[in-house]
């Protein structure tokens, strides 16, 4: 249920996300599922991978989809087919064309968090890695591997650290200079989880950018389904990796726009839904948000189960009958009342059409600081809810 594992294993370390389950928990699913290689696996909150990488190593088909571009390129460079040998190439090509090229302005205006998160040279040099990459006459897989190397080093140089659900400024971060050890560390490491050479049937495993309320799938296309969708905990993804965002794939504006459309587990969110047709609010949710002091949370607690319903609704629709379904969830506190999400996510799940099957506690983690401080410490549950598609 925590991604510590993942930290020592082979291609997830290339880039991890602060909340997420390890392959562990997808393998054991798989094997209690009898999943076979003729199966196919759903990840409709892909995050850095974790479902898609598990599954090519059962060597078991799986798409996966997530509404941001960071997490689809984390996801689609883990799961390549890259070649030992020829990554070795053309890392000594990049390193050769860096060591000849002097550092020059800017080769495009940043956002001003960008900017101020990265001072004193940092990100001109980071500018400079990115754009040798991409001047590269090279595959997109090829490119895209460096380009995730250099995200990953992006938070070792900044002044914006993540700090729960937001960043926080420091005067921490390594300076400009040892930025180029950095790069040379983080694709060191990633060259060494290669084979020599490449792996067959590459198509088998892939990542896109999609909605999870409305996935580009086709009907009873899926045989099981492995996820978490984000905590209702205020976590705001656009803004903890909102330094690598604007880097690499948004202006400003774009960042707002992925902030406001993604699932509504924290208050800024305020996307545009499908129509929710079937949907009832779980009975107890009621009890809590009329506990809730501020409006956004409110709403926030309300918009999430209205979300979930919606994912669930459309993994009924992907999967075949019979299908199995496991969601990761995580029981939070709000003005001291718990809000029991596995139990809320069964409920809307059974709305959606599926069959739940059980609610698996596996573990007790601790409330937030500002609960513990005004209602003291109480744990919640992480869970896995598991469906059944009938």
């Amino acid at each position: 249920m925590t991604p510590r594992a993942a930290k020592h294993s082979e291609r997830h370390r290339w880039f991890l996300f602060p909340h997420s389950f390890s392959g562990a928990l997808v393998e054991a699913l798989a094997e209690e599922w009898n999943l076979k290689q003729d199966d196919k696996i759903l990840d409709p909150f892909a995050g850095s991978g974790t479902t898609l990488l598990s599954a090519k190593t059962l060597g078991i088909p799986c798409d996966g989809f997530d509404i941001s571009p960071l997490s689809v390129l984390a996801c689609n460079s883990k799961v390549r087919p890259y070649s030992k040998r020829v990554m070795e190439a053309r890392w000594k090509v990049l390193t050769e064309f860096l060591e000849e090229r002097p550092s020059t302005a800017l080769h495009r205006r940043y956002p001003e968090l960008v900017r101020n998160a990265l001072p004193d040279g940092r990100l001109e040099i980071l500018d400079l890695l990115w754009a040798a990459v991409k001047s590269m006459d090279w595959p997109d897989a090829q490119r895209e591997f460096f380009e995730l190397a250099i995200l990953a080093i992006v938070p070792r140089l900044s002044h914006a650290v993540a700090n729960g659900g937001w960043l926080r400024w420091t005067n921490q971060g390594m300076n400009a200079k040892r930025a180029a050890d950095l790069l040379r560390e983080q694709v060191s490491v990633m060259l060494s989880d290669l084979n020599e050479e490449p792996e067959p049937q590459q198509d088998r495993w892939s990542a896109s950018v999609a909605d999870a309320r409305s996935l580009p799938a086709t009907d009873g296309e899926y045989t099981a389904v492995i996820s978490s969708p984000p905590y209702p905990n205020r976590h705001d993804y656009t803004r903890i990796f909102g330094v690598e965002l604007m880097f690499a794939f948004q202006n400003w504006h774009e960042n707002r726009a992925l902030r406001y459309q993604s699932f509504h587990s924290h208050p800024e969110a305020r996307p545009n839904r499908t129509a929710a047709n079937g949907y009832q609010p779980p009975e107890r949710l009621a009890e809590i948000v009329a506990k809730c002091a501020e409006v956004r949370v409110r709403r926030m607690l309300e918009g999430y189960f209205l979300d979930m319903y919606l994912s669930l609704r459309e993994v009924v629709r992907v999967c075949r009958d019979g299908g199995r379904v496991a969601y990761v969830v995580g029981n939070a506190r709000y003005y001291g009342a718990d809000l029991l999400v596995d139990e809320f996510t069964a409920e809307v799940g059974e709305q959606a059409g599926l069959r739940c099957d059980e609610i698996r506690a596996v573990r007790w983690r601790g409330n937030s600081a500002q609960q513990m401080g005004k209602y003291g410490r109480r744990a919640s549950r992480e869970s896995i809810v598991i469906f059944t598609r009938p």
